[in-house]
């Protein structure tokens, strides 16, 4: 190669990898920024709480609640619940609890089924004799007749169930080996 190549080297700042970050307000510089927004509502937050309960905790505690305010918005700065920031899993927990029971169907919340009336009608016809059964309409077989065969059909008693396929194997069987 005639022509050497030239490296790019890329550093990517903080205010890259966060999207949304604050570290300049006109021309001045915020110390220890650039802050994110888990960052920012927690100091807003935190600031909000000590002035409004100053009565609390200022004669006794002294600067311990604002140098905890302090940690509490340096501890935010990376923090990662289940590698989202906590501000976006807030805003999923939020829409969770929004969302409709029946879920969405195509961005519309999904409706079940409404009633219909359902309509239809059954035939009740005395037949010719009482206790007997309807003879029931032949349908013609689908499978092709089976040959005679040389063993003779298994006798039925007169008394108790009609005996098994099994059984029926084995009668012919003892039948043979009979012979």
């Amino acid at each position: 190669m005639s022509t050497a190549t030239a490296r790019t080297g890329r550093s990517y700042t903080q205010a890259r990898s966060f999207p949304w970050v604050l570290g300049k307000i006109g021309d001045f510089v915020l110390w220890l920024g650039p802050y994110n927004a888990p960052q920012l509502i927690i100091l807003g937050a935190g600031v909000f709480l000590l002035i409004k309960t100053f009565a609390w905790w200022g004669p006794v505690l002294g600067p311990v609640p604002v140098v905890a305010l302090g940690f509490a918005v340096w501890a935010a700065r990376a923090s990662r619940i289940g590698g989202r920031m906590p501000l976006w899993v807030a805003w999923g927990l939020v829409q969770r609890a929004l969302q409709p029971a029946t879920g969405r169907i195509g961005g519309r919340t999904a409706r079940p089924a409404s009633a219909h009336l359902l309509t239809g009608s059954f035939l009740v016809e005395q037949t010719g004799q009482g206790d007997s059964p309807a003879p029931s309409p032949k349908r013609p077989s689908r499978r092709a007749p089976r040959p005679a065969t040389a063993t003779p059909p298994v006798t039925r008693r007169a008394s108790g169930p009609a005996p098994t396929p099994l059984q029926q194997l084995l009668h012919t069987r003892t039948q043979e080996s009979a012979r």
